[in-house]
């Protein structure tokens, strides 16, 4: 852009550049008389006497209004005080000391809702306890000190004499000695740490025993049984049962195990406790997959909208499915999702 383009965009007519010669020159005299003037300049000299007088007076005012107040309250001073615990004392007995019924009311409604004074202090969060007021109450209020109990477990032992600490006869005995037949001789109601051991052994091994919960030739059938019985197996509770019971209901049934591992809360490790008390018998609710829709088909747990589609638009274009080779054919859908979902599959009205 050349000089003259650049004059022709800033070019003023007469009248406007009258105009800003005006105003550049009362700027220009407003700084001018700015600068002999004391109009703009602050007072930056430190005076401590005025410091000081200014300070006493803010005291002053302050020692004033501070009396003000005391001497409103010493107008109405009416209390007839008496000890009294703040966390039990009544709204009609507040009003008897002379307290004003809305600050009897507000503090009766704290104490009615759970609140507690464990100090003298705690008056204070009252939002209508004022200075004066708690200085007069102060000395009588009488609060209890806290007291902390352990809780004392409320179940009674019957006493075993058989356990029973008795000391026995302090002897030596060589390895060939420590046997059973050696403590016969003790009395009859204590016990060797022998005995205590083998007693320990034989508990452990009944106890593991019992752990499954049901006899070793007993199978649970998991896609008709209930939650009840499935509760019979070493870890599973109602809650995990009824996760398990609406899972099989919504996918039409089992086929294998890696399936309940997509139930939350199913570990590896439960299904390696339980793996031997269950079976897959009884048959699977199957999908009619060449006449069912979209809607119908995304309600299954293995099916998405996407595969659903992908299902459904192949089924249009190529024709019904006549069996499992023919859904292979989908290149989209991958063969370990095939493996588990192909169960289901039922292909009917297929020519």
């Amino acid at each position: 852009m050349n000089l003259r383009k650049i004059r022709k965009q800033i070019h003023y007519h007469s009248k406007q550049r009258w105009a800003i010669t005006v105003v550049l020159l009362v700027i220009f005299c407003l700084i001018i008389y700015g600068h002999y003037t004391s109009w703009n300049h602050v007072n930056t000299e430190y005076n401590k006497e005025e410091h000081k007088t200014i300070l006493l007076s803010l005291k002053a005012k302050a020692i004033e209004r501070k009396e003000s107040i005391s001497k409103k309250y010493k107008k109405r001073d009416n209390l007839r005080l008496s000890e009294f615990n703040p966390n039990t004392v009544s709204k009609n007995q507040l009003i008897e000391m002379g307290i004003k019924a809305s600050i009897a009311k507000s503090w009766t409604n704290y104490t009615s809702k759970g609140g507690k004074f464990y100090k003298t202090e705690d008056l204070k969060k009252l939002y209508v306890m004022n200075d004066f007021l708690f200085e007069k109450i102060k000395p009588f209020v009488q609060i209890e000190p806290r007291t902390y109990e352990k809780s004392k477990n409320t179940k009674q032992y019957v006493k075993n004499e058989k356990w029973d600490k008795k000391p026995f006869p302090k002897k030596k005995y060589d390895n060939y000695q420590k046997d059973a037949k050696s403590i016969t001789h003790y009395e009859s109601d204590s016990i060797s740490e022998i005995e205590r051991k083998k007693y320990s052994e034989n508990f452990k091994a009944s106890r593991i025993q019992r752990s499954s919960g049901i006899a070793k030739d007993y199978i649970i059938k998991l896609n008709t049984t209930d939650s009840v019985e499935l509760q019979m197996l070493d870890g599973i509770g109602p809650v995990l049962s009824s996760r398990i019971i609406k899972y099989r209901d919504k996918l039409g049934g089992f086929h294998n195990m890696n399936q309940l591992l997509e139930v939350y809360g199913v570990r590896a490790a439960l299904l390696g406790n339980i793996a031997d008390k269950i079976s897959f018998d009884g048959s699977l609710k199957k999908i009619d997959i060449n006449n069912i829709t979209v809607d119908s088909l995304v309600k299954h747990p293995y099916f998405d909208y996407a595969t659903a589609n992908i299902f459904i638009n192949y089924r249009d274009h190529h024709g019904p499915y006549h069996d499992l080779s023919d859904v292979k054919k989908i290149i989209a859908i991958k063969q370990y999702w095939l493996d588990e979902a192909s169960p289901y599959f039922l292909y009917a009205n297929a020519k």
